[in-house]
């Protein structure tokens, strides 16, 4: 169960509480505007019964009049007795008439004579000067004398005392609203704001700590809505904090799991880096042999079928070779043992020595190569060999995917930002915009009707991207499925070495 609040408290919360002020406050607004609307009907009666008031006292001052006067008084002797009259009274002024309306005189404060009664005018009572006066008419029948009488009385009292009574009023309206709004205060503090309250403590307190949902569980004995929506939380966070322990658990299944492929794939490049001697020597011991057997260097063979069979081992072992090395090359870069020989060499002469390796298999498919370099290029401190590496594997790329009598383009020059920027084009079957992501990836290869036929272990891209990076340069490819794929990369200036002028 919740802590009752008393009154300082339920004032506190709800200063510290939105929702309750904003609840405190229309309640205040709604009490204000009912009492509101009473209070005008009730300013109306107070008046009518103020004048009401005031008309009978002028009634009883005009009764005295005629009570003081002899039976057979003249006029004037009426009018001097309420002259006397106006000093004790709220009579201020009057006329009389005679009962065929004709004016008798006058006395007191003056009135308009324009005003002519008879014996069919109803006695009536009129506002003058701005509330401050009142004029009344009494007929004979009213005042048992056979006159008529016109008297102003003075209403000034009437204003300031509708004042004194509108500030009563408004008084008592604000104490009734401060006493609601109070009492409204505590009953909204024990029965929503302190529940609301405890929720809202606990619920950023479990989504800060959701590992012990039980710590933030609120005792609740409410059978309302509010206690539908306390069993509600109480619910849901038990069934965070058992997903949160389930998450956690695979969690932590996960990172061991990644932590065992990571130190797998360690193991696994170490293994292949440092096993770059023993796979090479036999290797190239079978490629010198069936060469030495190919060329006849030790003498004739004899039957021919020998020598093409020896031609056939060189040529797949030179290919066996060329595979070892590239998965050497990748596993030392991913173990962070590859090192770069780096010195200053020409940049033409190394692409001219990658262009007379990859030309015979562009003729042999009828390809044609251009080469567009820009004049006088620097030398370029890099590791020579791996540089050429990059350009055999992009160009027989390209010349594997490209189609025969296609054309592939060999381009290089230097950015305005003083970077080096290699391109190769080709017009060859290109790569569609799904698979250009994946090309990347160690032995992936993009599976399509034409390059089901054509050999390839996805290791040339992964590697060239590797060395590049090794160098401190970037890689992109831009393709377009049917049309061609173009490879640039770029080193960075501070590799291309000044010449003096």
């Amino acid at each position: 169960m919740f802590k009752h609040l008393n009154v300082a408290d339920s004032f506190a919360a709800l200063s510290s509480c939105k929702l309750c002020r904003r609840i405190a406050l229309v309640v205040f607004i709604a009490i204000l505007f009912i009492e509101g609307a009473i209070l005008i009907p009730s300013v109306v009666n107070f008046e009518r019964d103020l004048l009401k008031r005031l008309e009978l006292e002028g009634f009883q001052t005009v009764q005295s009049i005629f009570r003081l006067a002899s039976p057979d008084a003249e006029p004037s002797e009426l009018l001097n007795a309420a002259v006397r009259q106006m000093k004790n009274s709220k009579l201020r002024g009057g006329v009389l008439f005679d009962q065929a309306g004709k004016r008798l005189g006058k006395f007191g404060e003056e009135i308009g004579p324009d005003y002519t009664p008879n014996s069919t005018t109803s006695m009536q009572m009129m506002e003058t000067v701005a509330g401050q006066r009142y004029e009344i008419m009494w007929t004979p029948k009213s005042i048992e004398a056979p006159y008529f009488i016109i008297a102003r009385l003075d209403s000034s009292w009437i204003g300031i005392e509708l004042i004194a009574f509108v500030g009563r009023i408004i008084g008592l309206v604000f104490l009734i609203a401060f006493f609601v709004t109070s009492v409204t205060s505590i009953i909204l503090g024990n029965m929503v704001l302190k529940p609301v309250l405890a929720l809202r403590q606990n619920l950023l307190a479990a989504g800060a700590d959701p590992t012990n949902p039980d710590r933030y569980k609120i005792e609740n004995a409410s059978k309302d809505e509010l206690g539908d929506v306390i069993t509600a939380f109480n619910l849901m966070t038990k069934r965070i904090g058992t997903d949160f322990h389930a998450l956690e658990d695979k969690e932590q299944e996960l990172l061991r799991s990644k932590i065992l492929a990571e130190r797998a794939n360690e193991e696994k490049s170490s293994f292949l880096a440092s096993m770059s001697h023993e796979l090479r020597t036999p290797l190239n011991a079978i490629i010198g042999f069936s060469d030495v057997i190919k060329s006849e260097i030790m003498g004739p063979v004899g039957n021919r079928q020998y020598t093409d069979y020896a031609r056939d081992i060189n040529s797949s072992g030179q290919h066996l070779l060329a595979l070892i090395n590239d998965i050497l090359d990748l596993s030392k870069a991913e173990a962070g043992k590859l090192v770069l020989s780096e010195d200053n060499f020409d940049l033409d002469d190394s692409l001219g020595s990658a262009l007379r390796i990859i030309d015979p298999l562009a003729q042999k498919k009828g390809l044609i190569i251009n080469v567009d370099l820009v004049e006088n290029l620097p030398p370029l401190l890099a590791d020579e060999r791996r540089f050429k590496q990059i350009l055999l594997n992009l160009l027989s790329n390209a010349v594997k995917f490209t189609p025969a009598s296609g054309q592939i383009t060999v381009a290089i020059c230097i950015s305005k930002t003083g970077n080096l920027v290699v391109s190769v084009q080709d017009t060859g079957i290109g790569i569609s915009a799904e698979d250009l992501p994946s090309i990347l990836e160690e032995f992936s290869r993009v599976e399509n009707d034409q390059t089901r036929s054509i050999e390839g272990t996805g290791l040339g891209l992964p590697l060239t991207k590797l060395l590049i990076e090794a160098h401190g340069g970037q890689l992109s490819i831009e393709s377009k499925y049917g049309e061609g794929t173009t490879v640039n990369f770029c080193l960075p200036a501070s590799r291309l070495v000044a010449q003096a002028a």
